[in-house]
């Protein structure tokens, strides 16, 4: 049997959780669909014989553009450039794709709603966190694609589309780890001299790296504990972003390390420190790993899901201090709280990949499906029965 192709558009220039999150989507599809990706940050996608992996040249000016005559001259540009690889698929694999997953969000992700349009190629939406408020955004959400959203992304589609509910075509879903790559266990060493500390985000403003520093700098070089700092640094962004210190006390600075899973497994305790966390993918591995899991008392989604001292530790949100007094609180009695760390493990089973992304990969195949069976109707000669 030939297999579907469905094309992936990835309009942002640096890595993320959103990326990791649709790749693991990805992977719970069947073997008979081939994903082309057409990326700004190639680098963050698994090339192989299952995701082909094609890089878009995005200009600096134009990368940097998100409202304004900056943000239409960078959706033409785009548009553009997502048209001509579509002709390119097209050509090489003499058939129509099936389907086109965007997972930037419809905003950022507005040429493809135009070129599914030219084509039309259905479309599949992920969103992996809030939606800004535009014209263009709700006009994407308008088109009556199938739309899979995290929870708490839902208040802002509502006040996007500006309606009391959302249509039958969206669906909420939400991330899981993969049963095939699942964070190495931590194991609690008996003979220790040191404490390790784990952080893993981006260096985005709201991830709150400098809570962090700030209270690793209240607790003083004296503490009896270490902090592995693991960043991502985003190019091409207007955003504000925190700063990397290298001469903080006590820590060690990671820019993208490829031993990610290594650090985390030797460290023992995880810190978030983002401000209202769409989800936290890193939590979710930091707790799979059975690491001591701190995050904020923000009313995010792990803040929901976790109970203080049962299976986290919570603190104030964006108060240095309280942070710093958890920290060392935990680093000096951290016997204590293995117990919290083995809870948090239980926890993380319930977010497996093959189960929360299940009703993604259905749609992508039930796409795949519904074209292979409109294409087997119009082989029928009139007259002709099946």
């Amino acid at each position: 049997m030939k297999p579907n192709h469905c094309i992936v558009f990835d309009p942002i220039p640096y890595h993320g959780g959103s990326k990791v999150a649709t790749e693991l989507a990805i992977k719970q599809v069947d073997e008979l669909t081939v994903f082309h990706v057409l990326s700004a940050s190639p680098l963050s996608w698994s090339k192989s014989n299952k995701i082909k992996v094609t890089t878009l040249a995005m200009p600096e000016c134009l990368a940097i553009q998100t409202q304004g005559i900056g943000y239409w001259a960078k959706q033409i540009y785009l548009t553009l450039c997502f048209f001509l690889f579509t002709v390119c698929v097209m050509m090489s694999r003499m058939k129509k794709p099936s389907t086109m997953l965007m997972a930037s969000g419809p905003g950022v992700d507005f040429s493809g709603y135009m070129v599914s349009k030219m084509f039309s190629i259905g479309l599949l939406q992920l969103i992996h966190g809030p939606v800004g408020k535009s014209s263009s955004s709700k006009w994407c959400l308008s088109q009556g694609h199938p739309t899979f959203y995290l929870a708490s992304a839902k208040p802002s589609l509502l006040l996007c589309m500006e309606t009391d509910a959302l249509p039958i075509s969206f669906r909420e879903f939400t991330n899981g780890l993969d049963e095939n790559d699942y964070p190495s266990t931590h194991r609690f060493s008996s003979n220790r001299t040191t404490v390790n500390f784990y952080w893993a985000a981006s260096l985005l403003k709201w991830k709150g790296l400098d809570t962090l520093k700030q209270a690793i700098e209240i607790a003083g070089s004296n503490s009896q504990f270490t902090t592995n700092i693991c960043y991502i640094k985003p190019q091409n962004s207007q955003a504000e972003q925190s700063t990397v210190d290298t001469h903080l006390p006590n820590t060690s600075w990671h820019k993208e390390p490829k031993n990610l899973d290594e650090i985390r497994a030797k460290s023992d305790i995880y810190i978030s420190t983002s401000i209202n966390e769409p989800f936290g993918l890193s939590t979710l591995e930091a707790l799979a790993a059975g690491l001591i899991v701190i995050i904020p008392s923000d009313e995010a989604f792990w803040d929901k899901k976790l109970q203080h001292n049962v299976n986290c530790i919570k603190y104030a949100t964006n108060d240095a201090q309280s942070l710093s007094q958890t920290m060392t609180r935990i680093a000096d009695n951290l016997d204590q709280y293995q117990e919290v760390a083995k809870q948090g493990q239980k926890v993380a089973t319930q977010y497996l990949a093959s189960n929360t992304y299940r009703e993604i990969a259905h749609a992508i195949q039930g796409s795949s499906e519904k074209e292979a069976s409109l294409k087997q109707c119009s082989e029928i000669k009139p007259g002709e029965q099946q």
